[in-house]
C-alpha cells in the first residue's frame, strides 16, 4: 500500500470512535510519521478520511467499472 498524501482539507464532519490501546499507539505513530513528512500537524481525521476513501475505491470502485 502506498503512503497517504496530505493536502489542504475541505468541509468536514465530526466523527467519534473508540480504539484499543495498541491501535491508539499505531495511530499515534502514523500521525507522527505523516506530520513529520508533511511539515505540519496531521490529524486522526485526515488519516481516517484517506483510509476510508482508499478502501471505498478498492472495494466499491472496482465493482462500478
Amino acid at each position: 500500500m502506498d503512503k497517504l498524501n496530505f493536502k489542504k482539507g475541505t468541509n468536514t464532519k465530526l466523527v467519534t470512535f473508540k480504539v484499543d490501546p495498541q491501535t491508539s499507539q499505531n495511530l499515534t505513530a502514523l500521525r507522527n510519521l505523516y506530520s513529520k513528512e508533511a511539515n505540519r500537524r496531521i490529524t486522526t481525521g485526515q488519516i481516517v478520511k484517506q483510509l476510508i476513501n482508499i478502501h471505498y475505491d478498492k472495494i466499491i470502485g472496482e465493482n462500478n467499472e
